[in-house]
């Protein structure tokens, strides 16, 4: 019996994009989870600059933006043929959208990096964007004076509020500024969780500050405890967080490349970093969780570094709160995001990154035992990767039979 291969969404630049590229859109790839081999598979939607992409379970949605002076999201309604339909876009609120992520049924989150300002989309029950979004602003600049002009919002994280089980935090890394930036958002009802929503504002409720220069990119969350890639300094950065408040403590930071590495790389600058559980409790992490406080696991954080072209392991000490360097692993030209897809049935995990610069996408294997990621040979030609999106295409087919 053939293994099941899974589907994979990849962001590309485009040539009307900012700044351009030669990919088509939203391209496909297939992915076999028992030995990593990919396969491409044509373009599953044409459009501007799809930079990163966001997946909404019910039902089945994925989220782009456009990343260009006059930024878009759109939203793609997704088939058991793996076809993509487009099924709305809204202007994001700023130039230069790079990041998108789903905040639940009722909206979304996009950084916009040229005028820093983070909006909070409202979607409508089929998926859609609908009515105006919220925009959040900034002020503030850096040292780095070619990079840190003012406010450049480059991704958002979720952390819980333990205050009330109803309220989330929304964490906006901003790398013009040195700051994490801090709002609150609701959640919709549950069965669970019942009851009035809590007074609460989305406007700023506060900062992180970083080290001077830091140039915060993305962030992994990791329960009390938050990394960030540092894109200008080179380093990763922990963040201890108070979930009652919504404050957080910087703790230190590790250099993003090991010494052996470092000592032959000129300029280095980090891009995607991500949590990998290798135990947890019984129950699958989605990427974007915000991941419960615990103690009871072992855990891995992925770093890739462009400069470097590695995918940087560091393990996960003293309960979250310190980070250890472990291994480089070299991979395509200026690496930018990755996904960690998870084995199911004893298949094993898989880290696929995206290479720009390649124009490739290649498969890792996650050692159990150690947690680094070892390169299968495994490589598939996409012109100008920027992201990489699972999407759950198994169950959306047993979906629409479950329906017929």
């Amino acid at each position: 019996m053939d293994t099941p291969r899974r589907l994979l969404l990849v962001g590309t630049y485009t040539p009307d994009s900012d700044p351009p590229g030669k990919g088509e859109g939203v391209h496909r790839v297939w992915f076999d989870p028992e030995s990593g081999e990919l396969s491409a598979d044509g373009v599953a939607a044409r459009t501007t600059g799809p930079s990163f992409l966001a997946f909404r379970p019910d039902p089945p949605t994925v989220y782009a933006v456009n990343e260009r002076a006059r930024g878009t999201l759109t939203a793609f309604r997704v088939r058991g043929d793996t076809t993509l339909t487009e099924i709305g876009s809204v202007p994001t609120g700023g130039g230069s959208p790079c990041h998108v992520r789903y905040l639940g049924p009722e909206r979304v989150a996009v950084a916009n990096y040229a005028n820093g300002v983070v909006a909070i989309q409202p979607t409508t029950e089929d998926g859609s964007p609908s009515g105006p979004a919220r925009e959040l602003a900034h002020r503030g600049r850096g040292p780095v004076a070619d990079r840190q002009d003012g406010p450049h919002a480059h991704s958002t994280a979720v952390l819980l509020d333990t205050h009330d089980p109803r309220l989330r935090y929304l964490v906006a890394a901003d790398l013009g500024t040195d700051e994490l930036r801090v709002h609150h958002y609701a959640t919709p009802l549950t069965e669970e969780n019942q009851g009035p929503v809590p007074a609460y504002d989305e406007g700023l409720l506060g900062t992180v500050r970083l080290p001077s220069g830091t140039g915060p990119r993305h962030m992994a969350v990791n329960g009390a405890y938050v990394y960030v890639a540092g894109e200008l300094d080179s380093r990763v950065h922990t963040v201890r967080w108070n979930p009652r408040n919504g404050t957080g403590e910087h703790l230190g930071s590790v250099p993003a490349l090991g010494a052996r590495t470092a000592a032959v790389t000129g300029a280095n600058h980090p891009a995607e970093i991500a949590l990998h559980r290798l135990r947890v409790e019984g129950r699958e992490i989605a990427d974007g969780d915000a991941l419960p406080m615990t103690t009871g696991y072992e855990g891995r954080v992925y770093v890739s570094n462009r400069g470097a072209d590695t995918v940087s392991t560091f393990a996960v000490r003293d309960e979250g709160a310190r980070l250890e360097h472990l291994a480089d692993t070299p991979v395509g030209a200026w690496p930018r995001h990755f996904a960690v897809v998870r084995g199911h049935g004893g298949q094993p995990d898989h880290l696929v990154v995206a290479a720009q610069n390649g124009d490739s996408l290649m498969s890792l294997r996650v050692d159990p035992d150690t947690g680094i990621p070892e390169d299968t040979g495994h490589r598939v030609d996409v012109p100008v990767p920027v992201c990489v999106l699972p999407v759950p295409i198994k169950r959306i087919q047993r979906a629409e039979a479950a329906q017929a």
